[in-house]
């Protein structure tokens, strides 16, 4: 399963707010993809590790992920 990031980056810099909330529907949306079954039973896909794909985008856009209700959303945290 490949995904689209570029939208994922973008969305990320268009961030004004120091904190974000991103539902897993519009993740999907944003990689124009759906998420894996990964996504919804294990924390260790969003973990903040560079290995992870979709983690290693936000991380090398300055976020971090501090928050995580698997299956409904994911919270970042600016870091620079």
């Amino acid at each position: 399963m490949k995904y689209n990031y570029r939208r994922l980056v973008d969305f990320l810099e268009s961030q004004k707010n120091g904190e974000i909330k991103i539902e897993y529907k519009k993740l999907e949306e944003l990689l124009e993809k759906e998420l894996p079954n990964s996504a919804f039973k294990h924390r260790a896909y969003f973990s903040n590790d560079k290995s992870h794909p979709i983690s290693k985008v936000w991380l090398e856009s300055n976020w971090e992920q501090i928050e995580l209700v698997l299956g409904e959303y994911l919270i970042l945290k600016r870091i620079k």
